[in-house]
């Protein structure tokens, strides 16, 4: 699930998806913007450096494997990453 978050810098379109979700439920409506400030992927780029978060890696496969970590992520039952190592 993906927290949706109030950004006060577009409080219109936070509240339109606020609403959005609380009006359609928490299984129907999912709204996610992958462009993210550069402060905040720098605070997070601390934070891993620093080991205060750290990624749940479930699986690394070698790039030859790329097929096999494909069916295990449409299998299900992931805990975490599946990475694809390339050397």
């Amino acid at each position: 699930m993906v927290a949706i978050a109030f950004d006060l810098e577009n409080a219109l379109p936070s509240l339109f998806l606020m609403l959005a979700s609380a009006r359609y439920g928490s299984r129907r409506v999912r709204f996610f913007s992958g462009n993210a400030r550069h402060e905040l992927s720098a605070e997070l780029s601390r934070y891993a450096e620093a080991g205060v978060i750290r990624p749940v890696v479930d699986t690394v496969h070698p790039l030859a494997g790329i097929a096999a970590a494909h069916r295990a992520l449409e299998a299900g039952g992931v805990r975490g990453k599946h990475v694809i190592r390339i050397d």
